[in-house]
């Protein structure tokens, strides 16, 4: 979002219009004391909102590759993570010190998680506008506590320590409950991108994993996918492919723990010894938001079991009565840092639990500082102690002021050529440097909103002086941010996606923009800190939806490849005769391209593949039992098999909006082309996971012939497929 935005402009993005509190603000008189009567209005409304007391930190919002081949996931809706407050609102609706920071930099973790909840939280997760709002409530308020000096008695009046800093977290609240409704991405708009590490208050949601597989005759019998399907703190998967199944039942997260989603570890057990399943994913599982300690599940399963069976456990030691049975092997499979932010990360061969403090540890009260803490999952027996270094990334015992700014953005992890964790990236926006580089102590955050403070630091043992601290000019609406290596060797650049300032402010505006968004890449110890940027090479089709852009790295070439799917918009919503209730297909498109950084950024000519959807077959296909009775029930009551040409318009317009929602997996696979010869090629294979129903998904693949991407055919599957064809040029 733009940096500035005047009353007037309809936004997507609800923390600007957080203070566009519209007639509450218009009734309100200019001058000294409007903050205490819009703070009084926001107490009036919400008189008795529930407060967290725990001095927990809200969640920072992360971002969770679906394959081993992803090196970043471009979310965000290239939109930015503005959480500017115009001028005249926030003068007259909070109270300010001298040098003070602004309300919107305070608030901007609670901020930005909130507005990945309205573009993204719908299609994701099921979140409801109401969702999105509580979760910024009690974020705000836990915000409260990093920031906010205590008031009253502390041992007898915990409610009102934090008493004025809450009434701005109401306050907030109110501008969102007031003029957030339009920002608000439904089913009609929302788009598919993981971004909440613990996603408590969804019931009903799917995620999908491709899994290291062996090579294969037949593509289309198992992808290579596994979707995973929450609900509670229940898990039930299924294999996606021509011969799809899934788990009869439901499996417990064990200990009744939050059903926190699968990562990729990368590694295989006969290889790292690290207790992880067959398909190396894991877990770490909260409690809760008022537990910061974590536990690793594993998720292991057979594929060649039937009936499929799915079983998540805890790490070996978790579960052994007597820690000190000399016969026990233990594993540190948890972690009790003091900690909002974790990232699993195999860092010098050894599985890792990489922690962002932001109070510094449970054993250092008295030092403000923050700390990369670095937990070894796998421990010899009879060694008690982590052998991985801490570093704070101020030096040892040298404070760091406003804490809070460092938890507003995903903590990166900078990968070597054998893709094990190097080094960690940790941002902070508005903090300055002081002249001997270490982080400065200016509480205003001036000019916050133009660029960040990097530290860069080195992951493992005995590190603690290779930390970098610079600058970049890093926009808020260059945001979110990701880092990608770009070459064989594992030289990295930071990725961020936006569109240009005319373009946003048509975005904003709910217009089509006349140009795709830019790709901008900063470059590390290059000389100055501003961004390359270059038009994404894709083309702008007609009544079509960009979904979330992935960059990924195949072994068979150096630089990565850009993904670019697009699902043409819902027309069936509306039917007004029959013409439009025979209408049948819909299209997607893929367009993938080869990045270059080597001088200067920019992409090979892209390839680019057209594929049509029958949506008449695919309502048909016996995976759409359950959405047609669910259909034919809202619209008649009853389940029918005679239905009129509206109410199929209204099936065909839930698929169209679930294409939209879906999620796209781009993965590595190595394919039998020739059986006698035992020939195998790896390819570039894309797989749409089909919203609520994986059982209807499907999965293109691409052969590198030449050095250019060929769309390789294996025979259409499924049925409802009705082609897919490559541009010639």
């Amino acid at each position: 979002m733009a940096a500035k935005l005047s009353g007037s402009a309809k936004c997507h993005k609800p923390c600007v219009t957080v203070l566009l509190i519209g007639a509450v603000i218009a009734l309100l008189v200019m001058g000294a004391g409007c903050h205490a009567i819009i703070g009084g209005t926001a107490e009036a409304v919400y008189p008795d909102l529930a407060q967290p007391e725990e001095t927990e930190a809200p969640i920072t919002f992360t971002s969770y590759p679906s394959s081993t081949a992803t090196e970043a996931i471009l979310g965000g809706q290239a939109a930015g993570l503005n959480c500017s407050i115009p001028p005249l609102a926030n003068r007259i609706s909070f109270k300010h010190s001298v040098d003070g920071s602004d309300i919107s930099l305070r608030f901007r973790q609670a901020c930005v998680i909130h507005d990945f909840c309205y573009r993204h939280g719908y299609a994701t997760y099921g979140y409801t506008q109401a969702d999105c709002d509580t979760q910024l409530q009690q974020s705000a308020f836990r915000l409260c506590r990093q920031f906010q000096e205590r008031k009253g008695n502390t041992l007898t009046d915990v409610r009102t320590m934090y008493s004025s800093c809450e009434q701005e977290a109401k306050t907030v609240l109110l501008g969102v409950s007031l003029k957030g409704a339009g920002s608000f991405h439904d089913r009609t708009r929302s788009t598919y991108f993981e971004y909440d590490p613990m996603p408590a208050r969804a019931n009903d949601y799917v995620v999908g994993r491709a899994t290291p597989e062996n090579r294969v005759s037949d593509p289309n019998a198992d992808y290579g996918v596994r979707t995973f399907y929450f609900k509670r703190n229940l898990v039930s998967m299924r294999t996606l492919g021509k011969s799809s199944q899934k788990t009869p039942a439901y499996t417990p997260v064990p200990e009744a723990r939050l059903a926190t989603p699968p990562m990729l570890t990368g590694m295989t057990d006969s290889v790292s010894e690290t207790p992880t399943s067959p398909g190396s994913l894991v877990s770490l599982a909260r409690d809760g938001a008022n537990d910061t300690s974590v536990k690793l599940i594993r998720f292991g399963w057979l594929s060649s079991s039937s009936p499929l069976k799915l079983a998540l456990t805890l790490c070996p030691g978790d579960n052994i009565p007597d820690a000190d049975d000399p016969k026990a092997k233990i594993y540190a499979c948890r972690s009790d840092t003091d900690a909002s932010v974790k990232k699993f990360a195999v860092v010098e061969g050894k599985p890792v639990i990489v922690s962002l403090t932001h109070r510094g540890t449970a054993g250092s009260p008295n030092i403000s500082t923050v700390k990369i803490v670095q937990q070894e999952l796998l421990k010899p027996e009879g060694r008690k102690d982590d052998i991985m270094t801490d570093y704070p990334l101020n030096g040892p015992m040298v404070t760091i002021r406003n804490q809070y700014r460092f938890l507003s953005h995903d903590m990166l992890m900078e990968k070597d050529a054998s893709g094990e964790a190097s080094w960690a990236w940790v941002f902070a926006r508005g903090a300055p440097l002081n002249r001997n580089g270490t982080f400065g102590d200016d509480d205003s955050g001036k000019n916050y909103t133009d660029y960040v403070t990097v530290a860069r630091q080195q992951l493992g043992n005995n590190h603690a002086n290779n930390v970098q601290r610079f600058t970049l000019n890093v926009k808020e609406t260059d945001e979110p941010l990701s880092l990608v290596r770009t070459d064989n060797a594992g030289h990295s650049v930071l990725v961020g996606m936006a569109w240009s300032d005319s373009d946003l402010n048509r975005v904003e505006s709910e217009k089509p923009a006349k140009q795709p968004p830019l790709l901008k890449i900063w470059r590390i110890n290059a000389a100055a800190p501003q961004p390359e940027a270059r038009a994404l090479p894709v083309q702008a089709e007609p009544d079509t939806t960009m979904l979330t852009p992935l960059i990924v790295r195949l072994s068979s070439q150096s630089d990565p490849l850009i993904v670019i799917p697009q699902v043409q918009n819902n027309r069936w919503q509306h039917v007004e005769n029959q013409e439009q209730a025979n209408d049948d297909v819909l299209k997607i498109h893929f367009t993938v391209a080869t990045i270059k950084t080597d001088k200067s950024l920019y992409f090979d000519p892209p390839t680019r593949l057209h594929c049509a959807l029958s949506l008449n077959r695919q309502l048909q296909s016996p995976d759409a039992k359950t959405l047609r009775n669910r259909t034919y029930s809202i619209l008649n009551g009853v389940t029918e098999t005679n239905v009129s040409p509206e109410t199929i318009s209204a099936i065909k317009s839930d698929l169209a909006q679930r294409w939209r929602m879906s999620q796209v997996i781009a993965s590595e696979r190595e394919v039998v082309t020739d059986q006698q010869k035992g020939t195998t090629t790896h390819m570039l294979a894309l797989t749409m996971v089909f919203h609520g129903f994986p059982a209807m998904s499907f999965q293109v693949l691409f052969n590198s012939i030449g050095g250019k991407l060929q769309y390789y055919s294996p025979g259409n599957e499924p049925r409802f497929i009705s082609y897919c064809y490559q541009d010639k040029t």
